[in-house]
């Protein structure tokens, strides 16, 4: 076995499973590619179980031993796109995000709004931040079951009538601002002629409707549907209710599918259940946490300069 059992203070207990769960080398290396392949089958079902491995301890000092990591699993790759800037580190790695450091970006499943997500995302500590810089992660099924429990009669509206989602794009004189969200249509989609954007669109994202604003923004509509799926038997809350960062330009419009208002009350819930049943990943260098994307979202807490987090996502 190249894998020992780990804890770190940060983990926590839903009912019997631990989230993270924690695995450092044995005493027969720390080549955590060799250790992977070695042991690949046993990592879809722990993942499945645990929602989030994280691997500590071993000898990954670069981009390229980050991809000879992600490539161990044997698990198809897939492109990691959207509307923020990343750069390319190494064969499938990219940064995880080029938004400046000291801003929070708030809970989400990757690319959840696209019609092709990944299942599984990894994320690589090439260097952490000397302050917060956390990566923070949550079952969505927690997520799901407390608004339940906590909101009954607007989650009954919601599989009732589902959520109206409306996220808007980057402005033209807005784009490479620093925001989380920081790309204009036509970067996304790689024309500045509408009709060819909105083809394209059709192609790649899930929404509903466009709109192409004279100030160079697009406005995407989604919905009505139901934010909250199933995914191996549990339910995810899978798309997204907050904005991408605390900036208040950024909050995503949501209204009930009749076009009501989400209750304040809804909103402050759903935050107060994200906070209270994350965990804040204090990074160390060399750490490697692979996600199921599909039933766990994940943050970042806002840090200070110098971070690098390299990311790579699969089907």
């Amino acid at each position: 076995m190249g894998f020992v059992e780990g804890k770190i203070e940060e983990e926590k207990l839903f009912g019997d499973v631990v989230f993270p769960k924690t695995l450092l080398p044995s005493n027969k290396g720390k080549d955590l590619a060799i250790a992977v392949a070695k042991e690949r089958d046993r990592f879809s079902e722990e993942l499945k179980e645990h929602g989030a491995i994280l691997f500590r301890g071993f000898d990954v000092g670069s981009a390229e031993d980050f991809s000879r990591v992600v490539k161990a699993f044997g698990w198809d790759e897939m492109d990691l796109i959207g509307a923020t800037t990343r750069l390319k580190m190494a064969d499938q790695v990219f940064t995880a995000n080029e938004a400046p450091v000291d801003q929070f970006i708030n809970f989400h499943h990757e690319m959840s709004l696209m019609k092709e997500f990944p299942s599984k995302i990894f994320f690589y500590c090439f260097e952490p931040a000397p302050v917060g810089g956390e990566t923070s992660i949550v079952p969505s099924n927690i997520i799901a079951e407390k608004m339940e429990e906590q909101m009954p009669k607007v989650m009954e509206k919601v599989t009732d009538v589902g959520l109206i989602l409306c996220l808007s794009t980057a402005k033209d004189e807005d784009e490479d601002s620093g925001q989380v969200i920081n790309k204009t249509w036509k970067w996304l989609f790689k024309t500045d002629d509408k009709f060819e954007a909105e083809k394209r669109l059709r192609q790649k994202v899930s929404c509903t409707s466009v709109k192409f604003n004279d100030d160079g923004s697009a406005e995407f509509t989604y919905g009505p549907v139901n934010p909250v799926r199933e995914f191996g038997g549990k339910k995810a809350w899978f798309l997204p209710i907050l904005g991408y960062s605390a900036n208040e330009k950024e909050v995503v419009d949501i209204s009930f599918g009749d076009g009501s208002d989400v209750p304040r009350e809804a909103i402050h819930a759903y935050k107060g259940i994200l906070e209270e049943n994350c965990v804040d990943l204090k990074w160390k260098k060399g750490d490697v946490l692979l996600i199921d994307n599909l039933t766990v979202q994940h943050a970042r807490r806002p840090g200070k300069p110098p971070r690098a987090i390299y990311a790579s996502v699969c089907k």
